[in-house]
């Protein structure tokens, strides 16, 4: 018995972060790409779930992207990550290949981003998956949109290295804003979400004090703005106006190669 829905979940473009996920997976199990999780008993009231999946294929599931990430015009955006049977010995470039073309055939857009995937490292790939606001055509990324992502780190930062999601930290941690809120954390993020062209980036999150007003929500998002940039780093903000009520707010911190801190 599959697990997952036989209708279409509805897509909430207040409630991306939830309902994106949801469609795209159901769409990669129709593909008989998804997980593909199936009930194969009952325990204390709860199904007990397995994957049914064909040997060699390997199995993808979506997930959350954070809104300031998206690529501008994009009505829709999830991560794709797709595991490969190892065991098998699946062919990378194939099976990639054929997820590819499959959420295509979807009206997806499909972009192979970030960091370049090495089947000899790497335990999964990642894709880009979005789907643009009616009348909007996918962002044109030039040639060399991440080739300044750099190789995936393997050892921990020692003691007398900063990270990069240290250093963002420091540039903001300072302003008024982050005094006057609730919680500011700053993380790093998959480079598949990274903007085009940029040397490192992380993902803040601010919690405004409870019941702040928008106002004051967009003077603080703009002084994190100004930090950032006079510490030689960009923000991005979602494309699509911040809520009056939120209770938490995200921003993308990064920097591009010629961009050099201040003494």
């Amino acid at each position: 018995m599959r697990s997952s829905s036989t209708q279409r979940p509805v897509y909430d473009r207040d409630r991306p972060s939830r309902t994106a996920p949801l469609v795209v997976n159901y769409d990669l199990d129709q593909l008989k790409v998804g997980e593909n999780r199936v009930v194969v008993g009952r325990k204390d009231g709860y199904d007990i779930h397995s994957r049914d999946i064909a040997p060699g294929d390997g199995w993808c599931r979506a997930m959350y992207a954070p809104e300031c990430a998206w690529p501008r015009g994009a009505d829709l955006c999830v991560l794709v990550e797709w595991h490969p049977c190892h065991r098998a010995g699946s062919d990378w470039a194939v099976r990639l290949e054929a997820v590819t073309t499959a959420l295509r055939s979807l009206d997806y857009v499909v972009e192979h981003a970030g960091r370049p995937t090495d089947p000899t490292l790497d335990l999964r790939a990642t894709l880009l998956v979005y789907r643009m606001e009616p009348g909007k055509a996918p962002p044109q990324r030039p040639d060399d949109a991440w080739t300044h992502v750099p190789p995936r780190r393997t050892a921990p930062y020692s003691w007398r290295e900063t990270s990069p999601q240290d250093e963002a930290k420091k540039v903001l941690r300072d302003t008024k804003a982050a005094w006057n809120g609730s919680r500011l954390v700053v993380w790093g993020i998959e480079s598949a979400l990274w903007p085009p062209r940029a040397s490192s980036c992380t993902l803040v999150r601010w919690w405004p004090t409870p019941g702040a007003p928008s106002r004051v929500i967009r003077e603080g998002l703009r002084e994190f703005s100004t930090a950032a940039s006079d510490a030689g780093y960009r923000a991005w903000l979602q494309e699509r106006p911040i809520p009056d009520a939120v209770e938490d707010v995200d921003l993308l911190v990064y920097r591009e190669p010629d961009s050099t801190s201040p003494a």
